[in-house]
């Protein structure tokens, strides 16, 4: 959307102001996918809901294409923040509870890194079809987004439901079989006698989408605290600049027309780059150095960014800094919080962290935009410094007291550490 929404704005005649809302109201629907496909995830398995979750961002993406004025473009995007709400549950989930120990942290940190790759490809597009095209292009933006997902829905159909989660409901001879097809593809003969009993007391959330949910405060009261302070903290300068920067910053900064498509292309490789380094990191220093050091040059970086106005190649690559650093911690927040919980409430705490942050994301760029209509770009980009430092004086605490994820299987991260 960022790339193209300016482009948007002038084919489906509104204004800027409007055009700053767009992006919020599509948090907004993740907000709301977060917190119902979360819930229903822990209740009825990672692989049903991340099929149906995918299904819904595919359709609402094609929707989208077809958007004739400003409130159907909004009421699509919001349909789509829903799909991608959940997504963020059930696939993390599913990620977590398949992945040896021992390098988890750089393989969920890398799928969500993959992220990146698709904002590579929209950014490039964009650039492409504004450039070449002509009219309104941007439709084509979305169609290509909605083909790719298509084809992300026809591979999950082969992906198997997490055992960790079939073992939580009490479906012990499921988790088996599946386990064994795995060790199977990986040519890894299986330690476990297939005729051995297992002994396995069934852990099923409480009953209600708000029991479930209190049952989730009384568990891990300081954990879910840490990950919405995680969250908050990386999503609101990542999102409020993302959103409002094709709109606001960067024609104040003096890019104008396709010039702005290539910053966002150029976030994205940087963020790319940032994740990639960011993952590898997890599992060699550890969950808390890693983001400790993330946020703090995150922090700098909006501040490089204040310093940067004044020359178009300065300002450039204070903008790959601060890319890098974003995203380097973006991709960490999910790593952090998805090994937070127990199973049985494990998506249930992703989604609501998830669902606090994207309050900050609603909120960041409304207040962005309004600082830098009243005081111009740099008190913006100091704001987004003060938020990322929030971020890590969270770290510095919890690397005080907090349990480190680091070679730690799910079952252990429960028992090991004070927090």
């Amino acid at each position: 959307m960022g790339p193209v929404l300016s482009s948007i704005a002038t084919h489906l005649d509104f204004s800027a102001s409007l055009a700053a809302w767009v992006n919020p109201i599509y948090t907004i629907g993740m907000l709301v996918g977060a917190l119902v496909f979360g819930e229903l995830a822990d209740r009825l398995g990672r692989k049903r809901l991340f099929m149906v979750t995918l299904a819904i961002y595919a359709v609402a993406t094609i929707l989208t294409g077809f958007s004739w004025n400003y409130f159907s473009l909004v009421f699509f995007r919001f349909l789509t923040g829903i799909g991608i709400g959940g997504e963020f549950s059930a696939i993390n989930c599913a990620i977590d509870e398949f992945v040896p120990a021992r390098f988890r942290g750089r393989t969920d940190g890398l799928i969500n890194a993959s992220w990146n790759l698709g904002a590579i490809a929209a950014s490039g597009i964009a650039l492409y079809a504004l450039g070449n095209v002509g009219g309104a292009t941007w439709r084509l933006v979305f169609w290509f987004g909605a083909l790719l997902a298509i084809g992300v829905l026809i591979v999950r159909r082969f992906v198997p439901e997490s055992p960790r989660w079939l073992l939580a409901r009490g479906r012990v001879a499921e988790a088996r079989e599946i386990v064994t097809l795995v060790e199977a593809a990986g040519g890894v003969e299986s330690a476990v006698d297939p005729d051995l009993p297992i002994e396995f007391t069934p852990l099923i959330p409480a009953s209600g989408y708000f029991a479930q949910i209190a049952e989730l405060f009384r568990a891990t009261p300081r954990r879910l605290i840490f990950a919405f302070i995680v969250n908050l903290a990386q999503v609101m300068p990542y999102y409020g600049i993302l959103a409002i920067a094709g709109i606001a910053i960067f024609p104040a900064v003096g890019m104008r027309g396709q010039e702005i498509p290539l910053l966002y292309l150029l976030g994205a490789f940087c963020g790319l780059t940032g994740q990639v380094i960011s993952s590898l990191l997890m599992d060699r220093w550890g969950r808390r150095p890693t983001m400790l050091l993330g946020f703090t040059l995150a922090a700098l970086g909006s501040l490089a960014l204040a310093i940067g106005l004044g020359s178009p190649g300065t300002f450039i690559a204070a903008y790959a800094v601060f890319s890098t650093f974003s995203a380097w911690v973006g991709s960490g927040a999910y790593v952090i919080t998805s090994e937070l919980f127990p199973t049985h409430l494990r998506a249930t705490g992703i989604g609501l962290s998830v669902a606090v942050g994207r309050v900050g994301a609603i909120v960041a760029p409304l207040a962005f935009y309004g600082l830098f209509a009243r005081a111009g770009v740099s008190p913006v980009f100091v704001a987004m410094a003060a938020i990322f430092a929030v971020g890590s004086l969270a770290l510095i605490w919890w690397l005080r007291y907090g349990v480190e994820g680091r070679n730690r299987s799910l079952e252990a991260m429960l028992v090991d550490g004070v927090l």
